[in-house]
């Protein structure tokens, strides 16, 4: 005797069958756009961090602070040609400027954030002392990762603020 399926089975088997190939697929769509909000969350963080380290690691090894405006600082360093150091935003780029020669001079900053980020400020406060002891500086950075597609997956955004005081 022959065993063959019946309507009903054929049916139940597709049934389920279409459920669990809705479920993988749902499942890859929702991955593949994790993937992404993960990516623009990493390269913001980075240049964050990355800017962050940088400007720490001159305020540390600075001799004084020479200025600051709302939207920019003046470091003057032990090495003359490093002098003056300049950090500060112009279309969306936090630039870093030492010397008058070099690779990144002064008068020709080098941007320090990545090319898929927009920095959309960059505030710096003076809190140093009135005796000139204590030196130390305020600084927060926010910027949003480029998202050209508009889609809701890309979007990411970030902000950082720290304190350096001169060594």
């Amino acid at each position: 005797m022959k065993k063959s399926m019946t309507l009903v089975e054929t049916i139940v088997y597709v049934t389920i069958l279409s459920f669990v190939a809705t479920a993988f697929v749902t499942m890859s769509i929702n991955l593949m756009s994790l993937k992404g909000k993960t990516v623009s969350q990493q390269e913001m963080s980075s240049s964050l961090r990355l800017i962050s380290q940088k400007i720490n690691y001159e305020i540390r090894n600075a001799v004084s602070i020479s200025s600051t405006t709302a939207s920019s600082m003046t470091l003057t360093m032990a090495d003359s040609l490093r002098n003056p150091t300049v950090f500060d935003l112009d279309s969306g780029n936090i630039r870093m400027g030492f010397g008058s020669g070099g690779s990144c001079p002064a008068s020709s900053p080098c941007i320090l954030n990545s090319k898929l980020v927009n920095m959309s400020a960059f505030s710096v406060t003076n809190l140093s002392s009135g005796d000139t002891k204590t030196q130390n500086i305020r600084y927060t950075i926010t910027g949003n990762y480029i998202n050209n597609s508009n889609r809701a997956e890309f979007a990411a955004n970030g902000s950082i603020t720290d304190s350096m005081e001169l060594r």
